[in-house]
């Protein structure tokens, strides 16, 4: 019986420092990789803070564009009558904003709810100014008309939007 027993303990200590090998092996694959991961982390950061920096300028150029007098002055045209300067007006915002639609992924929800409300109320003041005046009125009557109605809003929907954005900015630094 002595016979059987020693190649039997022989066999459970192979056994059991084999598998012992293997672990300290795995251990010490696990550690390298681990390590090799770290900067990649970092690299990672790195892209979605400058992925996140590009939205939040998109973003505010966005909404500069669309303050009525950047609008305004960008858009208008001597030969427009008001309705097709109050159509190019909300059609250059609508392309605008489809254009910045992904920005939403790197900002908050907050952020990007206060950006589509500066995007509808912009939209309404100009439907706003445009109802004051027949369609036959030149186009160059409309712009005073739109910028009366924008600085009789003190809380306007794109400063809301903007001052919103440059928190979560400063926040991201």
């Amino acid at each position: 019986m002595v016979q059987y027993i020693y190649p039997l303990l022989l066999v459970f200590f192979a056994a059991i420092l084999l598998t012992l090998g293997s672990l300290l092996i795995l251990m010490y694959y696990f550690r390298q990789n681990g390590k090799k991961k770290l900067p990649n982390l970092g690299e990672d950061r790195k892209i979605i803070i400058t992925l996140r920096l590009q939205a939040y300028e998109r973003i505010v150029l966005f909404l500069e564009r669309i303050t009525p007098n950047n609008l305004v002055l960008r858009i208008q045209s001597p030969e427009m009558s008001s309705l097709q300067l109050q159509a190019a007006l909300i059609q250059s915002i609508r392309e605008e904003y489809e254009y910045n639609l992904s920005q939403q992924l790197y900002i908050s929800s907050k952020a990007w709810e206060l950006v589509r409300n500066a995007k509808e109320e912009v939209i309404r003041l100009i439907n706003k100014a445009g109802g004051k005046l027949p369609e036959t009125a030149p186009g160059a009557e409309l712009i005073p008309v739109i910028l009366e109605l924008y600085l009789e809003n003190e809380r306007f929907a794109v400063n809301l939007a903007l001052d919103k954005v440059k928190e979560e900015l400063r926040k991201l630094f």
